[in-house]
């Protein structure tokens, strides 16, 4: 049953907006219409009058009367929203994120900004290389010499791909080829210099990225909430970055302020990605998650369940960590523990 909401506040679109079932108008009263003309008061707080959700809270139970109907609306602070969410108080942010609990109206709407593109220079590795060249450094970490069916394999891609990446990386003096037969196996010659081009080529972020909030205590706690909300919504998703490091037993001085996270978003658009994992939209300064697009799967590829404390979230291989930590905190004390990682890594 479609309703119609008028409001008497600026930010309000003209002439009106729909969020779902709920036609939201600006007028100068504050009611609801339902189709079947029943028409309702609508009282409206202002969350910045309120120093705790749960004044506010209090304040919107108060407020409630026969005819009437309570509204919070205004700048809900991100933190904030999950209590009115539990209490079911309905709100309205001026970003457009909307909860709203009333008889025979229930709206869910949140509205992700476009994608922050972030624009890199040419690759040197074309399509599948990068992650070929991943695999190739995990494969090798305890000297190993793969082939290069192996290597296709383990990263998911032909043949052909997984053989020209290592012969673009053999015709720079980088990995040698070995034939026995029609076996051609690979042996790395300079790891540190294959690690570096991989960082150089392939870092955090991609090419989109979407900033958002998800509630926790810390920033390590978010990582295990996503993680989990991730499960529960098949993305596949990996912890990168500071706190990647972190899970991986590598602490910085100071605490990360976001998580990085790289996810494959299957052919969905970011925002739908970061819906279905239950960010709430956020600018980048109010933001505690930070989303990226794994075109390549280079993040994702080898993810695996890691423990900080008595939590647990879905993070890189310490590999893929380390070429992520490149504009991050990275003095030569933590960039050698983080390599330490790397070597004894999974």
């Amino acid at each position: 049953m479609t309703a119609e909401l008028t409001l008497d506040l600026p930010w309000v679109e003209a002439p009106s907006a729909q969020l779902e079932d709920l036609v939201v108008r600006r007028g100068r009263a504050g009611t609801l219409a339902y189709e079947d003309g029943i028409v309702l008061d609508v009282h409206v707080i202002d969350p910045s009058a309120f120093e705790s959700p749960a004044a506010l809270v209090d304040a919107a139970r108060s407020s409630t009367a026969p005819g009437r109907v309570v509204l919070v609306a205004g700048a809900v602070p991100l933190s904030w929203r999950a209590d009115l969410r539990d209490a079911e108080v309905s709100f309205v942010d001026v970003s457009g994120v909307a909860e709203i609990t009333w008889p025979r109206v229930h709206v869910s709407a949140k509205r992700f900004g476009k994608p922050v593109k972030r624009r890199r220079g040419p690759l040197a590795f074309q399509k599948g290389h990068g992650l070929v060249v991943q695999e190739l450094l995990v494969l090798t970490a305890d000297g190993s010499q793969p082939t290069i069916g192996e290597l296709a394999a383990g990263a998911g891609v032909s043949v052909p791909t997984a053989s020209k990446a290592v012969t673009q990386l053999a015709e720079h003096g980088l990995v040698a080829k070995r034939r026995d037969g029609t076996r051609v196996s690979v042996e790395v010659v300079d790891r540190v210099a294959i690690t570096t081009r991989l960082a150089e080529r392939t870092s955090w972020p991609g090419e989109e990225m979407l900033t958002g909030f998800l509630w926790g205590r810390t920033t390590f706690d978010v990582a295990a909430r996503i993680s989990d909300a991730a499960t529960r919504a098949d993305v596949e998703l990996a912890v990168t970055g500071r706190v990647g490091a972190a899970y991986h037993g590598v602490l910085g001085t100071s605490s990360p302020k976001e998580v990085r996270c790289w996810v494959d978003v299957r052919g969905r658009s970011l925002g739908d990605v970061a819906e279905a994992l239950g960010l709430e939209p956020a600018t980048e300064e109010s933001s505690n998650v930070l989303l990226s697009a794994d075109r390549w799967r280079v993040g994702v590829h080898r993810r695996a369940g890691a423990q900080f404390d008595d939590l647990t979230a879905s993070v890189a291989h310490p590999l893929r960590v380390w070429c992520d930590l490149h504009d991050e905190q990275r003095g030569s004390e933590y960039a050698a523990q983080m390599w330490g990682a790397v070597v004894n890594g999974r």
